[in-house]
């Protein structure tokens, strides 16, 4: 089967899409080979954190007759250092390969043009493929965003999940929440959480709800990590009636207390992470984040209520929304909306929602996009 260009990168894009939940903190990275007269010869990914990359995946089944004059489709730069796996730029620099194209530079300085480098420096060509083709370059950023904004930014890639009716409430007034959306999105919504590195949510939804917040797809087993906001640290009087504490390893359940009114230590079923206050007592979100941070945490999934949503929000942390949306009406003046506690003076405050997404799950559909 010939390919074009265009037609191979998209093919490495879906292809590393098969890596999600399994790879973090490593980028989603997809690999298509073509043969010299640009037939498909093979396809590979990043599959699970600590194993072999795409490109060594896609090749290694592939003689060296095949690999004469071939041309290499990556989305991410081919890495030049050597980590938990061999520089894939040095195996693929000993290789009768004619071209290498790949997506993005990565953003990571022990990789950055030094991947190219290497292949150059052994004969074989190089093309960034968002430089000749701008077009792809939102779908392959989207592709590796958490990995990207760690390393551009230093800091923890944040998404905010919400379930709601068509008129915009996320539930009663009387805390009852389940169920808006319907089973699909629910086993999406899963699968979502496994992509993160952890789950996100605020005191009321743990006191209302008692969540359980573990990976419930048929396809994903995962042990996930929980991150709880309980600023006075009230739960942890209850913690052996909650799910969470239940369920989860206690090393992988972060609860976020204020550094001013505890000085509770790491206790039997979880990390306290003490983090700063804000003036109306509230907890500061950067520091929390920063906090998360320096646990080894680069993305988090925010699913608490209004209020934890509307903080996120207001803070200007929130990367990516994915919006559930059911054909349903609740109604207001039972109801809780997740915008409850956004205000705006004026139109051009609005939030503006980047390169947004629909897909359908039913009757429901499932908007999202980029916030920063």
């Amino acid at each position: 089967m010939k390919l074009f260009p265009e037609q191979a990168m998209k093919m490495a894009i879906q292809e590393a899409y098969k890596g999600a939940t399994r790879v973090s903190p490593n980028p989603l990275v997809g690999a298509v080979v073509l043969d010299a007269e640009g037939n498909f010869l093979a396809s590979g990914h990043h599959e699970f954190y600590g194993g072999p990359h795409a490109e060594v995946n896609a090749l290694k089944n592939l003689s060296i007759e095949q690999l004469r004059g071939a041309t290499v489709y990556v989305t991410l730069e081919p890495c030049a250092h050597e980590g938990k796996t061999p520089s894939c730029a040095k195996m693929m620099a000993k290789l009768p390969i004619k071209k290498v194209v790949f997506g993005l530079v990565d953003p990571n300085p022990l990789v950055a043009g030094q991947g190219a480098a290497i292949l150059q420096a052994a004969g074989i060509e190089t093309e960034v493929f968002s430089d000749a083709h701008p077009e792809f370059k939102n779908e392959l950023e989207e592709v590796c965003e958490a990995f990207l904004w760690n390393f551009r930014e230093k800091k923890v890639f944040v998404s905010l999940k919400i379930a709601q009716s068509l008129d915009g409430q996320v539930g009663l007034k009387t805390g009852e929440s389940k169920w808006i959306t319907n089973e699909k999105s629910r086993e999406y919504a899963h699968y979502l959480r496994a992509c993160y590195d952890a789950t996100l949510v605020g005191r009321g939804t743990v006191q209302h709800d008692n969540p359980s917040l573990n990976i419930r797809h048929p396809e994903i087993q995962k042990d996930n990590r929980v991150v709880v906001i309980d600023p006075s640290g009230t739960l942890l009087h209850e913690a052996s009636q909650l799910q969470i504490t239940r369920l989860h390893k206690p090393e992988n359940i972060f609860w976020c207390v204020s550094a001013v009114k505890n000085s509770s230590r790491d206790l039997p079923f979880a990390k306290i992470v003490k983090v700063q206050e804000n003036a109306d007592g509230s907890l500061n979100l950067e520091d929390l984040l920063q906090n998360l941070w320096n646990h080894g945490l680069r993305s988090v999934m925010v699913e608490g209520g209004p209020l934890t949503a509307a903080n996120f929000l207001k803070a200007g942390l929130v990367n990516r929304l994915y919006i559930f949306t059911a054909p349903v009406v609740v109604g207001a003046q039972g109801g809780r909306s997740w915008t409850e506690g956004i205000s705006i003076g004026e139109m051009r405050e609005r939030l503006q929602v980047k390169n947004p997404q629909t897909l359908s799950f039913g009757a429901d559909i499932l908007t999202t996009g980029r916030l920063a």
